[in-house]
């Protein structure tokens, strides 16, 4: 690899969670030439992203305000002339993190021999290039069940393994000098402990209410002497004024008086940063402030969340947590769940350097959850509960499934046995969540059930498809048989998504199915068919490995009737191709 194009055209945030791919890329590929496209908007951060050789900013509202106002020749020209720049060469890969129609247009006109991420085909419609993006795309749909970061699907995604690095900016060498002069003018001496507030967010259902804000800031004056500072972008001004209008302690308000630079040196100099999902949220955790993530509405910490070793999220462990994007609430119980008093316990612990490893289940942590970052084994992300001995439930267990058989299927490296498998799961359900009471079998009956009729509809198929390939390399092969083969996959192919539908906790298996089966693009019979019995065979074998894994699991766990049979041998036309 020599020259790597990185399309993000989305927030600022977004950025900075790209930054473990173009450290990776770096190491991995000696010398290799790193472009990044970024939106206009956000290019500033682009500054401080190291490893970059260059970046290229597209003013998006300038594009729309083209479409929109009648300037569509001169919003063509302006995109014409910037995909001209970009095109000055042949990248050997283009990666797509952007997930809109818009980026998958633009990525299809860039000169590259690999593309991965969305794109479009020959005939005009957007495509999910490599598997780690089509499991990207599982998430909306699929949200309870998904076990991965962000940026552990897009190291995935750029080939790469993830390396406990975490997130990555550089400093300006100035910049802590004047930090220090603006806190010092201000009554911040250089052994007073800083605690950050970033009140805003993209959207209202992700804001923790300013009100319980103040409390807490003004609990941790009282109680610890801390000083604390607000920040933000000048279009939360108005969260500041509403904050020192109801503080007893006045803040140290930055919010829209800072450049990015003066923000990041801030952001370096708290002891602890306490933020709704957002774009400082990223930046302190880049730059090694403790934080602690306030999750709420459609914000899901799994996805998200802070993205590094020992920062702690807090969320309402309620029903509805966390909501569909679309979701149009008119009562966000979390934000009431997640109350000043949680936020401030686990505060106080944190700015007196106690053991956090566990929370008692006191009154405190009632429909509260707090989870601490921490890289597993494989140097995947992952957040430990605190508060222990809670019930499983079916989410907490499929998804815990889904991690380690994602990986089975999705990588090509070395492949774990479910009973492996079973042993990493069992481990994580012992260790953090309350099993004397645990029914297994009511949790998992119904999914098995389905699941064993997913195996036999994966091995029709299959088998169909098998012949209607060995048919198609014939010399002469016969169409019309073909054409009377092919009539039975239809029916096979809506009975596996409708499944989806029925049974939610399966439904990521059945949506990646569908992303692969909609995204064949070959027009050969030959290789058409072989494509297709690839996609047979990788469901048949996630199925098969999740039947074996929940069978392993309820034989650890007593009292538990067993079903017999040993199912992932169970099919035995299915092979592992990788």
């Amino acid at each position: 690899m020599k020259e790597i194009l990185i399309v993000n055209l989305t927030r600022m945030g977004d950025l900075v969670q790209t930054t473990p791919v173009i450290r990776g890329l770096k190491e991995k590929y000696p010398g290799v030439r790193i472009t990044l496209l970024v939106n206009a908007a956000f290019s500033e951060i682009c500054r401080y992203i190291p490893d970059t050789d260059r970046v290229f900013a597209l003013d998006i509202d300038r594009i729309i305000r083209g479409l929109n106002g009648g300037g569509l020749v001169e919003a063509f020209r302006y995109v014409e002339e910037s995909i001209g720049a970009i095109n000055d060469g042949m990248y050997d890969l283009v990666i797509n993190f952007t997930h809109s129609n818009m980026s998958a247009v633009l990525t299809s006109l860039f000169n590259t021999r690999e593309t991965r991420g969305l794109s479009m085909n020959d005939e005009g419609f957007t495509i999910k290039r490599h598997p780690w993006i089509r499991c990207f795309f599982n998430v909306i749909p699929g949200r309870g069940y998904n076990p991965f970061h962000l940026c552990d699907m897009y190291l995935k995604a750029a080939g790469l393994t993830p390396g406990r690095q975490g997130l990555h900016l550089d400093m300006p060498d100035d910049v802590d000098q004047r930090i220090c002069s603006l806190f010092k003018g201000r009554g911040i001496s250089d052994g007073d402990t800083v605690v950050g507030l970033q009140l805003g967010a993209s959207a209202e259902d992700k804001r923790w209410p300013i009100a319980s804000f103040v409390a807490l800031a003004d609990r941790l004056v009282e109680s610890f002497g801390v000083k604390v500072v607000l920040t933000g972008s000048v279009k939360e001004a108005d969260f500041g004024r509403s904050f020192e209008s109801l503080a007893r302690a006045k803040p140290l308000n930055l919010i829209g008086r800072t450049d990015l630079s003066d923000l990041v040196a801030v952001l370096r100099r708290c002891n602890l940063f306490i933020s709704n999902d957002t774009g400082p949220l990223h930046i302190a955790t880049a730059v090694g402030t403790k934080t602690v993530n306030i999750s709420l509405g459609s914000v899901h910490f799994r996805e998200t969340g802070p993205y590094g070793d020992g920062h702690y999220v807090i969320k309402a462990e309620i029903p509805c947590s966390p909501c569909d994007f679309y979701t149009d609430c008119t009562d966000t119980v979390c934000k009431r769940t997640v109350s000043v008093n949680s936020v401030f316990e686990l505060s106080s612990r944190l700015l007196m350097d106690e053991d956090v490893s566990s929370m008692d289940d006191s009154p405190v942590w009632r429909d509260v959850q707090v989870y601490k970052s921490y890289f597993d084994a494989d140097g995947l992300i992952e957040y430990l509960p605190l508060v222990r001995r809670r019930p499983l439930n079916k989410e907490i267990l499929f998804t815990a499934v889904y991690k380690r058989t994602w990986l089975n299927v999705l990588d090509s490296g070395d492949k774990r046995s479910p009973e492996s498998i079973c042993d990493m799961v069992s481990e994580h359900i012992h260790a953090s969540y309350d099993t004397d009471s645990l029914d297994l079998r009511a949790l998992v009956e119904d999914e098995l059930a389905v699941l064993k009729r997913l195996e036999d509809l994966a091995r029709n198929a299959y088998s169909i498809i098998s012949i209607i390939e060995r048919e198609a390399r014939k010399a002469s092969p016969d169409i019309d048989l073909i054409k009377k083969i092919w009539t039975g996959v239809p029916h096979i192919d809506q009975e596996i998504e409708t499944a989806g539908y029925t049974c939610p906790a399966l439904r990521p298996l059945t949506n990646i199915f569908k992303y692969e089966k909609e995204e064949l693009e070959e027009k050969e019979i030959v290789v058409l068919s072989e494509k297709a019995c690839k996609i047979y065979n990788d469901l048949g074998l996630h199925v098969s490995m999740m039947i074996a894994v929940l069978e392993s699991l309820l034989q650890r766990f007593p009292g538990q009737r067993v079903s017999s049979g040993d199912y992932i041998n169970s099919m035995p036309m299915l092979q592992d191709t990788d």
